[in-house]
């Protein structure tokens, strides 16, 4: 395969290296129907246009960092690959597809993987680099009663706003939309800033009480750590058996959900919700129903949020950085039964606390100035007598919005390949909103929460 001659190097930032290059995510779209060859004209248009998409990924050993090499000018060789495209057709194999609508509180079945991604498709930068592998793939399946289309890309190059980014380029050349690609530099603002950060002087309080939670709820990485993080995981699936799990609530579902939390808000007047704080503090609530009065367990919750709110306001470019912009943030130390007794506002107004607690230029810096400390990494620390959740709002990325021509019938996430159980992803679907847990969660947890869902279809909700 010949190389294009005019290049430039992408280099990534310490984010982009610090767990997640090890992980590639996929995302399943369901959809009545597609036209193969039109999707796969205009990938290979969105790679030719936004060229590092048509980038291959390097080790540069010099600077022990991954690096994108990336074609800027000039037409690509015929032979160059820029996207890895496969399909297979099973006319006689069908799955489940739940109907849902803009009333429906509702499980929905999740499809195997395989109908989504080839098996040959790779999850690691390393990977990706010793194979010289294009950077987006996508794999279409056509079954007796849908098309399933997945696009997979590497989490060490983009997180959900990028792969939004991504998205919209493929939504725009298949249906002929105007679109602008985004910068492609050789210098990365994310990974100045934060070197900027770390050696200078501490801007406020050099540990912020967002940053006092993720201390006591990471932990660094080193072998025990590893282990002890395994070992819960296994104890989870091979003991309490975690499944894989969605729900789909409706639009006028979560209009109703929101407007009742929010009326309550007003009437407090301690402060604003969004709906994705009330998305996960419902989702929490219904998973404890049954347990949640009598259980003796603290609780974590952590989940990643972009800087580029903050960081915007330093350099403009922030607003289209296409590479991996978040930070973790865990919450305040909370148990099982506080959580249980607290009303949907209580809780989504802690969720919203924790994490306007570390959108601040301090909490940033002293994240920066505490991971060295630790060994330049940091893992969630699973504890016996805890549960441990991860949820991840990806809504603002815009990852739902691929028009495939046909009514979508299912939205789904993987992250590959591995991930702690209890993880929860948030996304549009079809005006409603998909919560996928797609790591598995536990079977009572499930029917605490199909007890609920169950009761908003009573008009009689549970969780309130």
């Amino acid at each position: 395969m010949s190389s294009p001659e005019n290049t430039i190097i992408v280099p990534l930032s310490g984010i982009d290296q610090n767990g997640v290059h090890t992980s590639s995510i996929t995302f399943g779209y369901v959809v009545a129907r597609v036209d193969v060859e039109a999707l796969e004209t205009a990938a290979k248009r969105a790679a030719e246009e936004w060229r590092l998409l048509a980038g291959r990924v390097e080790w540069n050993a010099a600077k022990k960092s991954f690096q994108v090499r990336v074609p800027v000018s000039g037409p690509l060789p015929s032979n160059y690959a820029t996207v890895k495209f496969t399909t297979s057709k099973l006319p006689s194999t069908k799955i489940p597809l739940t109907p849902f609508d803009d009333h429906s509180a509702t499980f929905l079945e999740k499809p195997p993987v395989k109908f989504f991604r080839h098996s040959s498709t790779q999850n690691s930068l390393a990977d990706y680099a010793s194979k010289k592998l294009p950077i987006l793939s996508l794999h279409v399946s056509v079954l007796a009663n849908c098309a399933c289309v997945g696009l997979t890309l590497p989490h060490g190059i983009f997180d959900a706003t990028g792969m939004g980014q991504v998205v919209k380029a493929l939504n725009s050349c298949l249906n002929n939309l105007p679109w602008s690609p985004p910068k492609i530099s050789s210098s990365n603002i994310l990974a100045e800033e934060l070197k900027r950060l770390r050696e200078s002087e501490s801007v406020g309080d050099p540990c912020p009480p967002g940053l006092v939670n993720l201390q006591r709820d990471f932990t660094s990485v080193n072998v025990k750590n590893v282990l002890t993080l395994g070992a819960s995981c296994a104890t989870e699936l091979l003991w309490h058996r975690v499944k894989p799990a969605a729900i789909y609530l409706g639009s006028r579902v979560v209009e109703e959900m929101v407007a009742n939390v929010k009326k309550q808000a007003a009437d407090e007047g301690r402060g604003w919700v969004s709906t994705g704080d009330v998305l996960v503090a419902f989702l929490l609530k219904a998973a404890y129903l049954d347990e949640g009065p009598t259980s003796p367990n603290a609780l974590t919750l952590s989940t990643a949020v972009s800087l580029r709110g903050v960081l915007k306001e330093l350099n403009r470019d922030f607003e289209t950085y296409s590479h991996n912009a978040l930070l973790p943030l865990a919450f305040p130390p909370l148990t099982v039964q506080e959580l249980s007794s607290m009303s949907l506002y209580e809780f989504a107004l802690i969720h919203r606390q924790a994490i306007e607690d570390m959108r601040n230029i301090p909490y940033i810096q002293g994240y920066e100035k505490w991971v060295p400390s630790i060994g330049g990494a940091a893992i969630p620390a699973r504890r016996k007598g805890t549960d441990s959740w991860l949820l991840s709002n990806q809504v603002i990325g815009g990852v739902d919005k691929l028009d495939l021509g046909s009514e979508p019938l299912g939205f789904w996430h993987w992250m590959l390949p591995f991930m702690p159980d209890h993880v929860f992803t948030v996304n549009k679907l079809k005006g409603g909103y998909i919560l996928d847990g797609f790591s598995g969660v536990r079977p009572p947890r499930l029917k605490a929460i199909e007890k609920a869902l169950d009761g908003i279809r009573k008009g009689q909700p549970l969780v309130v």
